[in-house]
């Protein structure tokens, strides 16, 4: 049912069309309109009950974008046959365009979708998929496709700051996500895993410097990504390479980019997962979309399988070909 209703609005001094200003980039229509005389037709709101067709047919589904340098687009259909065997082939999947590197997927049920924000980061052609929560209530100018859950580890931790801190050091790193508690670091002795969301607008963080009052000392520890898509190495952000950067950084004395190949965690044998696989979870990041738990499964959705084995000392980086990188994190 629809109803038409009056609106008001303020409007500048003058005959009618005149003295408008032009709609400044940044200015919202809000904010034009604010400030604008209405025409009678602009003045009417049309007002729509659409909750009871909201809650009779419920849609689960993800908005996604890949991020790709502004010249190489992929076509629905590839992303598609991409997403479809990385995801598990969900009945019921439905993939829509949403524009260029941008798609909805619609999923059969909440679960579906759950698992599938578990598994991120997925790929597409070693490109990072960025996803979001999706409502059909939500305006497209709202999606963001600024985080990215990922797996991230900290190397040669001290055990106490591995058992009693890791959530804090986690935090640190990006939006806190859970902590790995079967990565026991008593068992492992290497890193502490937390699942953190990530800025994708911001540098891959290489280090952090952690001041320890029981240590006497503040040390330096290297980060380190599972699954971790294309990056630049000149600047360290995803989705575009060294070679189109556009805002490239310096070389060291020995000629090599800020950002190096061994920021990729090498593979591992996939853990047994369990009750305790997730570890403690926090609903910060989750929350914010309103997504329900994590399951407790894992999996690699790489769509090529990430099959580079980089060095992973925590040691000086590798000096890389070329004083360049290996092509944008390839």
């Amino acid at each position: 049912m629809a109803e038409e209703k009056e609106t008001h609005a303020g409007g500048t001094d003058g005959a009618e069309g005149k003295g408008k200003e032009p709609l400044r980039e940044e200015e919202t229509i809000e904010e034009l309109v604010g400030r604008m005389k209405l025409t009678a037709a602009e003045s009417k709101k049309l007002f729509i009950d659409d909750r009871e067709k909201a809650q009779v047919n419920p849609v689960w589904a993800l908005a996604g974008k890949v991020l790709a340098p502004g010249n190489k687009i992929f076509h629905i259909q590839t992303i598609a046959e991409v997403m479809r065997p990385a995801w598990g082939n969900p009945r019921g999947l439905v993939f829509r365009d949403g524009g260029p590197n941008m798609f909805v997927a619609e999923l059969p049920s909440e679960r579906e979708r759950d698992r599938i924000w578990e598994r991120s980061p997925s790929t597409v052609n070693k490109h990072a998929v960025v996803l979001e929560n999706f409502k059909r209530s939500q305006r497209p100018s709202k999606l963001r496709f600024d985080r990215l859950p990922i797996w991230v580890r900290v190397m040669n931790l001290p055990f106490n700051l591995h058992d009693d801190w890791g959530e804090t050091i986690a935090r640190s790193l990006g939006e806190f996500i859970s902590i790995d508690s079967s990565n026991n670091m008593l068992m492992s002795g290497k890193f502490l895993r937390a699942r953190v969301a990530i800025d994708v607008n911001e540098p891959l963080q290489r280090w952090i410097a952690i001041d320890s009052t029981l240590r006497e000392a503040c040390d330096w520890y290297d980060i380190k990504y599972e699954n971790l898509p294309y990056f630049c190495f000149s600047c360290g952000i995803l989705g575009h390479s060294d070679l189109v950067c556009p805002t490239p950084g310096e070389k060291d004395e020995l000629g090599r980019l800020p950002y190096w190949p061994s920021l990729r965690a090498p593979e591992e044998r996939r853990r047994k997962t369990g009750p305790n696989a997730w570890g403690k979870f926090s609903g910060d990041y989750r929350a914010r979309d309103g997504a329900a738990d994590f399951d407790n499964r894992n999996g690699n959705t790489s769509s090529q399988g990430t099959k580079n084995h980089w060095n992973d000392s925590t040691q000086a980086p590798p000096t890389q070909v070329g004083g360049r990188g290996l092509g944008g994190g390839g």
